[in-house]
């Protein structure tokens, strides 16, 4: 179950973003990967509401096989209509990033990074550690956690090759 943030409660102080001193809670995910039991779900909608990144929906992006893309001319997200809910939740994550890194054109590179960035403000460590006594299936994993199965993979590839520890 995700935590919605309304943007408005959130400040910013050296970067890092949380709500106001009436609360520890902070989303996780923006500033670092701290976990624990105050973190909020990191939500795209509301981070790019808090970098002032419009995300705009609409079907005639540049590419037919896109679902969103970052336009730097634009300063906008571009996101295709009707998309299943995770599939749009992780490619605004994915784009945000670019967003993040003034990326412009297509790079594998750039499409890496993203990836792994968005993976890792999407999977928090301790969603992973509830569900790992419910099952070990990665397909089952990104479901329950509303990330595509692209996202999950990307994830515990990191974990692979030891970038990030399964339950950091």
């Amino acid at each position: 179950m995700s935590s919605a943030v309304d943007p408005m409660d959130l400040i910013e102080y050296d970067g890092y973003v949380e709500l106001p001193a009436r609360s520890t809670a902070f989303m996780y995910g923006i500033g670092h990967y701290e976990d624990g039991p105050c973190a909020f779900d990191y939500d795209p909608w509301a981070h790019a509401e808090i970098l002032d990144l419009p995300v705009v929906f609409r079907d005639d992006l540049p590419d037919p096989s896109m679902v969103a893309c970052y336009s730097a001319e634009h300063e906008a997200i571009f996101v295709r209509t009707n998309l299943h809910a995770d599939v749009e939740r992780c490619a605004i994550a994915h784009e945000i990033v670019h967003f993040e890194y003034n990326d412009v054109g297509t790079d594998d590179l750039q499409e890496e990074r993203a990836d792994r960035i968005a993976a890792r403000r999407l999977i928090r460590p301790r969603r992973l550690e509830e569900l790992s006594v419910v099952t070990g299936d990665p397909a089952v994993v990104a479901l329950e956690l509303h990330v595509t199965e692209k996202i999950m993979r990307v994830f515990m590839r990191m974990v692979r090759q030891g970038r990030i520890s399964r339950y950091a």
